[in-house]
């Protein structure tokens, strides 16, 4: 039990040796001085915000009003974001908390992931995107404690000021609209046929898990657009704004289908990674993408596939903790689409 981290556990085994496994999230966090499974459900606080039930950030969301869009804090540091103008109350579903109309025909939906949160905005229409808000959405940023600064591929960090290690950061954002892909010639070899494999192994040396991050209602990911574009990201006034520039072909474009989609998000930094790449969108490579947003891997050259592509999905876990140690056997397990 001392080895056990919010996503490793070692375990004695009959043999005399040891068994660690490794997840590439949380699946644990403490509450109240004691261990409990990842809850990302969110539910009302007696202070009116809405919370999740455990996760390894403490977060919250605003229950309407003017209180702070989100609030995440980890080791005394605290990261807040305020929408320009008051919100409505949420309509809360499972880890989803969604303000409806924060701009005419435009929905804010915040989700609670294991170490952070994700902050996706759903433009319904064409007149909801030719809105001039919506060239540049100003939020206010408060970092108690924190030095927030952008990386070097885009993204943001909030970096400790004493200690001088990132607390928070943001991947570079991106956004997409609802068109099917723009799909390549038929092969004439393919068949109007598809197989489909899907391998599940019981979890063993190492093991891996990952969050679920579909948007609802069979709305498009980001990898089944036929539109995706990062989104641009500045730091004025001091760090005390932060200020993302959609796309404007994605956002308002003569081909863009509605709803369109833009979504930061934030979460605590770990040592383990993952990122989707891919031949058709080379320029927009998903670093820590959420949850199932890949829409699968490998070549799909078949007709429902819009458009035709090659994914890869890579993996880094830490395995520094083992030095020293007589490594009898490893194996890496994942669910692959």
């Amino acid at each position: 039990m001392s080895l056990r981290s919010e996503s490793s556990e070692v375990y004695a085994t009959p043999d005399g040796n040891l068994e660690a496994r490794e997840h590439l999230r949380p699946v644990r966090a403490r509450v109240d001085g004691a261990w409990k499974p990842i809850d990302t459900g969110l539910a009302k606080s007696a202070d009116g915000t809405v919370a999740p039930r455990a996760t390894t950030v403490q977060l919250e969301f605003s229950g309407g009003g003017d209180a702070p869009l989100v609030r995440m804090e980890r080791a005394g540091r605290e990261l807040a974001l305020s929408w320009p103008t008051k919100l409505p109350a949420p309509e809360l579903d499972g880890d989803t908390a969604t303000y409806r109309n924060v701009l005419p025909d435009v929905d804010l939906r915040m989700g609670a992931q294991e170490d952070g949160f994700t902050q996706l905005l759903v433009v319904k229409s064409a007149e909801a995107a030719a809105n001039p808000e919506l060239a540049e959405l100003r939020l206010k940023l408060s970092a108690q404690g924190l030095d927030v600064r952008e990386t070097a591929s885009g993204g943001l960090e909030a970096v400790d000021e004493g200690a001088g290690s990132a607390v928070f950061e943001a991947p570079k954002p991106v956004m997409w609209d609802s068109s099917p892909g723009k799909t390549a010639a038929a092969d004439p070899t393919a068949e109007n046929s598809a197989a489909s494999g899907s391998a599940e192994s019981a979890l063993s040396t190492t093991a891996l898990a990952s969050g679920d991050g579909a948007t609802e209602g069979g709305e498009p990911g980001a990898g089944e657009s036929g539109k995706l574009a990062p989104v641009g990201v500045e730091l004025p006034a001091e760090g005390r704004e932060l200020v993302l520039k959609p796309d404007a072909d994605v956002l308002k474009g003569p081909d863009t289908q509605y709803p369109v989609f833009i979504d930061p998000q934030w979460y605590s930094p770990k040592p383990s990674a993952w990122t989707m790449v891919s031949k058709y969108w080379a320029s927009a490579p998903q670093w820590k993408f959420n949850g199932e947003s890949t829409a699968g891997m490998g070549y799909c050259g078949w007709y429902y596939c819009k458009p035709y592509d090659t994914k890869r999905l890579f993996y880094r876990i830490p395995v520094s903790k083992f030095a020293g140690r007589r490594i009898l056997s490893a194996e890496f397990v994942v669910r692959n689409t």
